[in-house]
């Protein structure tokens, strides 16, 4: 191995763009970030300008190439969030906005297709729920609605595929990425029987050659390669997508490794040896970028942005209290958790914030946010207490939908930078809490991939032992694990008890606004 090598990650996330330069041995060495926003044509819709996602890509690459010779990077490895539906033309011009993971607006789609037990056949294949953010619900709303989109489109891509092929102009996928929903678990490859069902034979042949991440490789252009000041035919791997890329990031490759993402989503996952679909209609199956291995995930569709929004709206005497102590907000917010006791004096949170309600563990686009059990004898930090423990919550309902036994979790995302809510994690959960160095784990995911195709590592084994490094452990506490046992089922009825009121809302709201 050549000493001074490097690898770029690149990491399209749903509110951030960034690439990250790394060595050889993990070390993030230089990274750009640029914020992007999510547009709303419509009610209940999430999309992004597919051009302006690549203008920030080449600004991200060019701005941490200059920090090295070109022949000193091995390659570039792009991943970006899944599901969502990004479309080219036959000129690999966007055919229109990408439509996101989070978008809302085919719930229609979904609620028929559970109801007519399309979905359930469906996930006897591939192993995932179909909801909001499915590209197959997707497709069907524009079939309906945009019609003209779908004959214009000459390639269905998700949103990593599309920056990969204007890195190398080629049309491909890989494994993880088109799992959700068009993959049969048993063969990783495309299923006709997926495409019936879902209505979608007239659009196969706009799908693209899914081949395994390891595999899903090709070559820098030359006008990008001066774009963005890198070298003309270097490596380019597209994968795996974020999720598998998070895993592949902290080391999560063995069987029984969990992890979780706590970032704009709560993506919790297991690795498994084999497809295990268990148990049915709840969560996703996908394949990971290791061939021989699957992860069965339960992605809650809003995590940090619930602290977020209690801060933005709800926050000002916080951010008073952190001014005048002289200290950054976050560590006022721990010190407002810690004030408040485990169950937040009677207050519970569900954090169903985002327009496509909840997918897991249950599939419910209507599900909305809630508090319940206010008094007047409650402060902001019960609040806040009560949103902290609502997304831990719904962690703790995701991992005991699990089907094998996870026997670690490695936590990452924004909610990793927070002692306190690390903690609160490890004590519901009843499970040691590791934490692992660096923070840009699905950048590393990707650039570890590539180091993996062009053979700098063997295999993925070898490329977690020289990249991945351990950095601190939370353990359990088993008095406060005992309590929180004894509050998760108040959290579970809540929800439970709340899905007639959740469609007793929307029908209300819709009739509404069609007078």
């Amino acid at each position: 191995m050549k000493e001074k090598q490097f690898v770029i990650g690149v990491d399209a996330g749903t509110s951030n763009i960034k690439a990250v330069l790394f060595d050889l041995k993990g070390n993030e060495l230089a990274s750009h970030g640029i914020p992007v926003t999510l547009d709303s044509p419509l009610p209940n819709t999430a999309e992004q300008d597919m051009q302006e996602i690549w203008d920030c890509v080449t600004t991200c690459v060019a701005k941490i190439a200059g920090d090295i010779e070109v022949d000193q990077c091995v390659g570039i490895g792009v991943t970006s969030h899944g599901d969502g539906t990004w479309m080219i033309d036959a000129d690999g011009n966007p055919v229109r906005s990408g439509i996101f993971w989070c978008d809302g607006r085919a719930t229609d789609a979904v609620e028929r297709w559970h109801q007519e037990g399309i979905a359930r056949e469906a996930f006897a294949l591939c192993g995932t729920a179909v909801n909001t953010g499915t590209q197959s619900c997707q497709l069907e709303w524009l079939k309906n609605h945009e019609p003209e989109s779908l004959e214009r489109a000459s390639s269905i891509f998700h949103c990593k595929d599309w920056i990969f092929y204007k890195l190398t102009g080629q049309r491909t996928t890989d494994e993880t990425d088109e799992s959700l929903p068009m993959l049969n678990m048993a063969t990783r490859q495309y299923d006709d029987r997926l495409f019936e069902l879902f209505n979608l034979n007239n659009l196969r042949d706009k799908f693209p050659q899914v081949l395994p991440a390891y595999r899903n490789i090709g070559q820098l252009n030359a006008d990008v390669a001066e774009r963005i000041g890198l070298q003309p035919g270097m490596t380019v791997g597209s994968g795996p997508m974020d999720v598998s890329a998070c895993a592949l990031g902290v080391g999560a490759i063995w069987h029984g490794d969990g992890s979780t993402i706590l970032g704009t989503a709560g993506i919790h996952q297991v690795t498994m040896d084999s497809a295990d679909l268990t148990p049915e209609m709840v969560g996703m199956t996908l394949c990971h970028a290791p061939s021989d291995k699957w992860l069965r995930l339960m992605a809650v569709n809003s995590a940090t942005p619930n602290v977020d929004w209690f801060l933005r709206e709800l926050g000002e005497g916080i951010r008073r209290q952190a001014e005048a102590d002289g200290i950054s907000v976050f560590d006022a917010v721990d010190q407002a958790i810690q004030s408040v006791p485990i169950g937040s004096r009677g207050v519970m949170y569900h954090p169903y914030l985002l327009p496509n309600g909840e997918r897991a563990p249950f599939i419910k686009p209507a599900a909305k946010a809630s508090f319940s059990g206010l008094s007047d004898t409650n402060v902001a930090a019960d609040l806040l207490r009560a949103v902290y423990e609502g997304v831990v919550f719904a962690m703790v309902d995701c991992y005991r939908h699990m089907p094998i036994e996870v026997k670690t979790i490695t936590l990452s995302g924004g909610g990793a930078k927070s002692d306190v809510w690390c903690q609160m994690v490890a004590d519901a959960m009843g499970t040691p809490i590791q934490i692992t160095a660096g923070t840009e784990f699905g950048a590393k995911g990707a650039a570890m991939n590539v180091a993996v195709a062009t053979g700098v590592f063997e295999s993925y084994e070898q490329a977690v032992d020289e990249m991945v490094h351990a950095k601190k452990t939370y353990n359990p506490d088993p008095a406060r694990h005992a309590t929180y046992q004894k509050l998760y089922p108040l959290y579970k009825k809540i929800a439970e008890c709340s899905a007639g009121y959740w469609d007793l809302r929307a029908e209300i709201l819709d009739a509404l606004e069609s007078e």
